[in-house]
């Protein structure tokens, strides 16, 4: 799904189906924020890397830099650094990682956590828009066969494209006068 806790997995599915994504996050944002125990956070915080996936892009003048506030950070709360910064920005996530260093466990888990909801919120709008694909698909499926309408047909001829002839029950309409009812105009 979106989280690594297996609490909010399965929260959520046992809440599920829900009737819009406005829906499915607003119960989502009242259980990960109101309603999961600080295990299940740890267990989401502990699947991250943001740490590892910046090093491995990052220059290699950030990389001890990196590396010494990764472990710094690790070691003071417990669990991976996450940011929803994208890992492309090394220097950006630098910075932040040496900031929330300076933050006591209460604030770090609660900033934690609202990363960590980000991501939440991101995986249920891609699930959302999937599984509304695959019913739109499915319901296009079960229409049946579509086949071309054979009440009225319209042949141009090749040679103008002005000039168009009506054939079938409604040949008449070329005629039709806006300006008259359809008594007037002889309609059945």
């Amino acid at each position: 799904m979106c989280a690594s806790s297996f609490f909010f997995v399965r929260s959520m599915q046992e809440a599920s189906p829900f009737s819009s994504l406005v829906y499915a996050i607003s119960f989502a944002r009242d259980l990960w924020f109101n309603n999961s125990p600080i295990r299940a956070w740890l267990d989401a915080f502990s699947t991250h890397r943001h740490i590892g996936t910046t090093i491995s892009r990052a220059p290699t003048d950030l990389i001890s830099d990196l590396c010494q506030f990764g472990a710094k950070y690790r070691k003071k709360f417990g669990f991976e650094f996450l940011t929803t910064i994208d890992a492309r920005h090394s220097h950006k996530i630098l910075e932040e990682v040496k900031a929330r260093c300076e933050n006591n466990l209460l604030v770090e888990l609660d900033f934690a956590a609202r990363e960590e909801f980000y991501f939440i919120e991101r995986g249920l709008t891609k699930l959302w828009e999937r599984l509304s694909q695959e019913e739109l698909q499915e319901e296009t499926e079960d229409l049946g066969e579509i086949v071309p309408d054979s009440l009225e047909e319209e042949l141009v001829p090749i040679n103008s494209s002005d000039e168009v002839v009506w054939t079938g029950d409604k040949a008449t309409m070329r005629n039709y006068d806006l300006n008259k009812t359809p008594d007037e105009n002889q309609i059945d």
